[in-house]
C-alpha cells in the first residue's frame, strides 16, 4: 500500500544555477528513504566539488588519553593552522592579509620568518603538527621551526610533519605528466598568476610548485628561469643542485609581499636530514593516515591537505 500524504514531506532542493533544474524529492519518514536523501546530497555536493563527512567528536578520545587538566591546557601545537579548528588544540599563525579570510579562529601569533622563539614554555607540548608550511618559508627558517618544536615537546612528544614532495613533482616534470600540476581553480589572480593553470607550460607548473616567484607565470618582479633555462639547470647542476639554484631566487622579502608562494623543496631525505640537526631522537618516514599517534591518525583533522602530492615525516624527541 503507498504512503499518505501525511507520511510524505516534500523538499525542493535547489541545485544552482550550474544544474539549471529544480530536484523534488519526497521525504520518507523511515531510514530507508533517510539514507536515500543523504546519498543524493553527498552526490550533489559532489557535483560542486565539496564531500560530505559525518563529524566526530574526538574530545573524549584526548582526555582519555592525556587526562583532563592536560586537555584543558590544550598543549598541542598546529604550527601554520590557518582555518584549522579542534577544541583541544592551540594553533600556531602569523597574522596576514593574504590568508585573513581563513585566519577567522583564536591562535598564537609567532612569525616563522624572523627565527625567534616560539612563545611556549620548554618541555610542555605533547605533540607538535604542521601541515604544508615549510615550503614556504626558507632552509633556516624551517630549522628554527624544528629546533622550536623539540625544544617545547615533551620527552617522548612527538612533531609530524607534511608538506610537497618535490620528487614527485619532479618524475611529472620529468614524464610530460602534465596532470599532475593542474588545477581547477578560477582564482589563479589571487594566487599571484598571470595566466590561468591551463595556459601554463608544464616547466612553469613546476617551478610553481617549489620556487613560485622565480616562474615565468608569476607577477613578481624578479629574475625568472624559462622552460630552457629550467631544463639546462637540471641537466648541469643535477637535481639537487637545480633545485637549490632556482629557490636562491627566491627572497624573504617577496615571500612577505606573496606569503602565498613556495620558496623551498623538500623530499623526505632532505626533511629526515633537518630534524636529525635539530636533535630529535626517532624519525620515521610516515604515510597519509599512519602516524604512531593514535589521535592524529584522525584524517578528519589531519594530513588531509593534498595527500596525493605530499610526503609525510614523524620524529620524536
Amino acid at each position: 500500500m503507498g504512503l499518505t500524504a501525511q507520511e510524505t514531506e516534500s523538499v525542493i532542493i535547489d541545485a544552482s544555477d550550474e544544474l539549471s533544474t529544480m530536484i523534488k524529492v519526497d521525504v520518507v519518514r523511515s531510514a530507508r528513504t533517510s539514507n536515500r536523501l543523504k546519498a543524493l546530497l553527498k552526490r550533489l555536493f559532489l557535483r560542486f566539488g565539496y564531500d560530505v563527512a559525518r563529524i566526530v567528536d574526538d574530545v573524549s578520545v584526548y582526555r582519555e588519553l592525556y587526562g583532563e587538566n592536560v586537555v584543558e591546557a590544550k598543549p598541542f601545537y598546529n604550527v601554520g593552522a590557518g582555518n584549522f579548528n579542534h577544541p583541544c588544540w592551540t594553533n600556531v599563525d602569523h597574522k596576514s592579509d593574504w590568508y585573513a579570510c581563513e585566519q577567522d579562529k583564536p591562535f598564537l601569533e609567532w612569525d616563522l620568518l624572523l627565527l625567534k622563539p616560539i612563545p611556549v614554555e620548554d618541555n610542555s607540548a605533547e605533540i607538535v603538527y604542521s601541515s604544508h608550511t615549510v615550503e614556504h618559508i626558507a632552509d633556516a627558517a624551517a630549522l628554527n621551526l624544528f629546533k622550536e618544536a623539540q625544544r617545547i615537546l615533551k620527552r617522548d612528544g612527538v612533531l609530524r610533519m607534511t608538506c610537497p614532495n618535490v620528487d614527485l613533482a619532479y618524475r611529472a616534470y620529468r614524464e610530460g605528466d602534465y596532470g599532475y600540476f593542474c588545477r581547477d581553480s578560477k582564482d589563479w589572480r589571487t594566487l599571484g598568476l598571470l595566466q590561468p593553470f591551463s595556459d601554463i607550460s608544464l616547466g612553469q607548473l613546476f617551478l610553481l610548485s617549489f620556487a613560485s616567484v622565480a616562474s615565468t607565470a608569476h607577477v613578481a618582479d624578479t629574475e625568472k628561469i624559462g622552460d630552457v633555462e629550467l631544463y639546462d639547470l637540471f641537466k648541469n647542476l643535477g637535481f639537487k643542485g637545480a633545485l637549490n639554484f632556482c629557490i636562491s631566487k627566491c627572497s624573504v622579502e617577496l615571500q612577505r609581499k606573496f606569503p602565498g608562494a613556495h620558496i623551498n623543496w623538500w623530499n623526505p631525505r632532505k626533511l629526515v636530514r633537518m630534524l636529525e640537526t635539530a636533535n630529535f631522537r626517532k624519525i620515521l618516514v610516515s604515510a597519509y593516515g599512519q602516524s604512531f599517534v593514535h589521535v592524529l591518525r584522525n584524517t578528519r583533522f589531519f594530513d588531509n591537505t593534498a595527500p596525493n602530492i605530499s610526503l609525510y615525516v614523524e620524529a620524536t624527541k
